[in-house]
């Protein structure tokens, strides 16, 4: 792990332990392989840095190219290895890196709706599940808009990992848009077990 990616870890997880009440459930029972994917229900901007804080394992992101367009936040979030991706059609560019460095024995995180509380999910992740081959772990997060419960302790700001998915359960599915969705759904739809 960089060091300047395991110092900005270890301050975002001291802010979330201080003001955001941060409980962490179901981690101890799993071990994060290198070259995965952890998926997690989109519904802030803090998601990835807030899960990457509390994950063992470097990660990258898929980050909207707008905010590349910055010079200041586009070093900052290079640094903390987000890619760029273009969010309007197919983004082919950003799907094939992450691929490249899940073989690469590196971990990616994605969110299945592709953007905050898109009520549908994106074909990406499906694509490069079956492109890899790689395991997949769910992390459910709840109560992250509720900085003021979590602050007052009303709550907790909880990361819930669920069993990981593994290429087994999704090779019968073939190469080709509806069955990457259909895989993004099942992945979200085990995130969002009870």
């Amino acid at each position: 792990m960089k060091f300047r990616y395991k110092l900005i870890q270890q301050i975002i997880r001291l802010i979330l332990k201080l003001f955001w009440n941060l409980k962490i459930v179901g981690l101890e029972d799993i071990e994060i392989k290198n070259g995965s994917i952890i998926c997690a229900n989109h519904q802030t901007a803090f998601d990835p840095p807030f899960l990457g804080a509390i994950l063992p394992v470097e990660t990258y992101y898929l980050a909207k190219s707008e905010l590349f367009k910055n010079k200041i936040l586009k070093k900052i979030i290079t640094g903390l290895n987000a890619i760029p991706i273009n969010r309007k059609g197919f983004a082919r560019a950003s799907i094939v890196k992450c691929e490249e460095l899940i073989r690469n024995k590196k971990n990616v995180v994605i969110f299945p709706e592709g953007t905050r509380k898109s009520a549908t999910v994106k074909a990406g992740v499906g694509r490069i599940a079956i492109k890899t081959e790689a395991i997949i772990y769910p992390v459910k997060i709840l109560n992250i808009e509720n900085f003021k419960d979590c602050f007052l302790r009303k709550k907790n700001l909880t990361f819930v990992f669920k069993k990981p998915i593994f290429s087994t359960e999704y090779k019968n599915f073939s190469e080709g848009k509806s069955d990457y969705k259909k895989i993004a759904q099942k992945i979200l739809d085990k995130i969002n077990e009870p």
